[in-house]
């Protein structure tokens, strides 16, 4: 069992951001939000009626809009809500943006038992970051020094940066640049994520202030070679790592393992059912329940397939595929088969979507 838990509270909402969140808050209001969360959380152990042994040595995330904007407090008394977060082999995750990466905070962070620290870096362009309401370069690089100085009594804990691809006033191949950069000044990290900014989330006058598609998968392209050649592990379409620093928590959804999600609009997925909390801060409190679902297994079959391809292939003898379509991909080496599991070829990962609606067709 995986676990999440969303803190709905930004500083800034960054312009392409479309999660359930608010820059507009007081002390009165996180309060009160967290004192709901905390609840939620312990109603939840509590009805299990006796801990259950089998959640241990699982997953927690913190995730959503800023984590990193609870004081140490705040953080450790969500942690106790949970059982077995002591327990060793425990991975949590905890998402921040480099204004609040000071060396203090991260040593707190590190001993309240943080296994995966994540920076929402984005770019190292001082022009985009003003434009996506982001930290400034200088904060980058002041974050990642104090965790590198913190690193000292805590070198088992994973560093994960995230970059986006996409965004506005980019320069070609400035983000390719930008992981070298800090991958060269920071031997700390382990783990990067690249993401390429979908269209929906542009504003309007970004396309305009921005790389082109093929400039932008291109460079994606060159990303991918240049793991390659430090020989990490491409474990998922957007995520790289050290081997062995893969993130196990996002590795449960696409083993489609069971999570439950904790806070505003937070989703879960037990027992073939997925559901999501209310969206605003009063259903939320209310304990309403939303968009609930209760899926077939043919279904969580091609959602597994949809999974498995973004990451390390699938087992074609577990799902009805058009074979037709299969074969001809094959050829025009758009996937690769070897022992009965098919891979997307580098070249064409972009095409994912295509190529899984005619393999199920």
């Amino acid at each position: 069992m995986h676990f999440y838990i969303h803190i709905p509270f930004c500083r800034q909402k960054c312009p392409y951001c479309k999660f359930a969140l608010t820059p507009i808050f007081d002390d009165l209001k996180k309060k009160r939000y967290l004192e709901y969360l905390k609840k939620e959380i312990r109603e939840y152990f509590f009805k299990l009626e006796q801990y259950d042994e089998k959640l241990s040595g699982k997953t927690i995330y913190f995730w959503w809009g800023t984590p990193s904007i609870l004081s140490h407090h705040e953080t450790r008394e969500i942690l106790e809500c949970f059982p077995f977060y002591k327990e060793k082999g425990v991975e949590i995750s905890f998402e921040s943006n480099p204004e609040d990466l000071t060396k203090e905070y991260v040593r707190w962070l590190f001993e309240l038992g943080i296994t995966r620290l994540s920076v929402g870096v984005q770019s190292l362009n001082d022009e985009t970051l003003r434009a996506i309401h982001r930290s400034d370069r200088k904060s980058i690089f002041q974050a990642l020094n104090a965790i590198r100085e913190s690193l000292s009594d805590f070198s088992w804990i994973s560093i994960n940066v995230d970059f986006i691809l996409g965004l506005p006033y980019a320069k070609p191949w400035e983000i390719l640049e930008n992981i070298w950069d800090l991958h060269t000044q920071f031997a700390c990290i382990s783990h990067t994520s690249t993401y390429i900014l979908e269209d929906e989330k542009y504003p309007k006058d970004w396309k305009a202030n921005s790389l082109t598609e093929r400039e932008i998968k291109e460079e994606f392209l060159e990303i991918l070679g240049y793991f390659e050649w430090k020989d990490w592990h491409h474990y998922e379409l957007s995520n790289f790592s050290r081997p062995r620093y893969e993130c196990k928590h996002n590795q449960s959804y696409w083993d489609h393992s069971s999570y439950r999600g904790f806070g505003l609009s937070a989703s879960s997925y037990e027992a073939w059912t997925r559901w999501n909390n209310a969206p605003s801060f009063s259903e939320y409190f209310a304990g309403k329940i939303n968009d609930e679902e209760i899926l077939t297994s043919e279904q969580i079959e091609i959602e597994k397939m949809m999974f498995w391809l973004r990451t390390d292939g699938y087992d074609i003898e577990k799902c009805r595929i058009n074979r037709e379509k299969l074969d001809e991909f094959l050829r025009e080496k758009l996937i690769t088969k070897t022992n009965e599991k098919i891979k997307l070829t580098k070249t064409w990962i972009f095409l994912i979507d295509h190529i899984m609606s005619e393999l199920i067709s």
